[in-house]
């Protein structure tokens, strides 16, 4: 029982720590007098993902012990592994398309916020990023989303519809404009409940953090491709 309240307070914590370092990563410039808007763009840069990797690395630490037999793990069944949960990729990505294009059809030129967000700071900053969307993404959410819920939440079908639905809600409510911007939790989502079913049958958290590593190279390539080109 201590040992089940005690994850569960970890799983907690965790998620908590995700809503504060969002709403509070400029927080020790101004504690230094440094305005974080006066910063030219490269400092920028260096200041976000130097907090970046400050909490994924102390979120690697909480979770030493899993990581470290999860990686063991990985590494000696990284063939099977990747056989296997592409495909869980593949329906995801799939399911993906089809609810976009569903989206679309009911409301011609509608395009998420956020996604108009993500070109706009890719055309600013293409560099940060493509290593923000690419590397540290998977790794942070991740961590979050599948391993933090995964504390919390005990039941598989409670853990996978609260991951996922929270993952994929997160990705709108932040730059909510209207009520199409809704609809696309769905597509948000979908992704997170793929993700939360893939680590609820390896046990394994690098499988989903490897699917959404790929998913994210995937759609960045095609997002760079369609800024350059069209």
């Amino acid at each position: 029982m201590k040992k089940d309240l005690k994850r569960i307070i970890i799983g907690i914590c965790v998620v908590l720590s995700y809503f504060i370092y969002s709403y509070f990563q400029i927080v020790p410039l101004e504690l230094i007098g440094i305005d974080y808007n006066s910063l030219s763009l490269d400092n920028k840069i260096f200041y976000l993902m130097t907090t970046e990797i400050i909490y994924i690395l102390i979120l690697f630490y909480v979770f030493k012990e899993q990581f470290k037999q999860n990686f063991k793990d990985f590494k000696n069944n990284f063939k099977p592994y990747m056989k296997k949960y592409m495909q869980y990729w593949a329906l995801a990505f799939s399911l993906m398309l089809i609810s976009n294009a569903i989206i679309i059809s009911l409301f011609p030129n509608s395009v998420a916020t956020n996604q108009e967000i993500v070109n706009s700071n890719l055309m600013v900053a293409p560099f940060y990023m493509v290593i923000t969307a690419v590397l540290f993404a998977p790794f942070l959410e991740e961590i979050i989303f599948r391993l933090g819920f995964r504390y919390i939440f005990k039941t598989d079908a409670l853990f996978i519809i609260a991951s996922g639905l929270i993952f994929g809600s997160l990705h709108v409510i932040g730059s909510y404009q209207n009520l199409v911007d809704l609809i696309y939790i769905i597509p948000y989502s979908i992704p997170g409940f793929v993700f939360a079913y893939t680590l609820v049958k390896s046990k394994n958290i690098f499988i989903p953090i490897s699917l959404h590593l790929f998913h994210n190279g995937i759609m960045m390539f095609v997002q760079v491709v369609l800024l350059l080109f069209i």
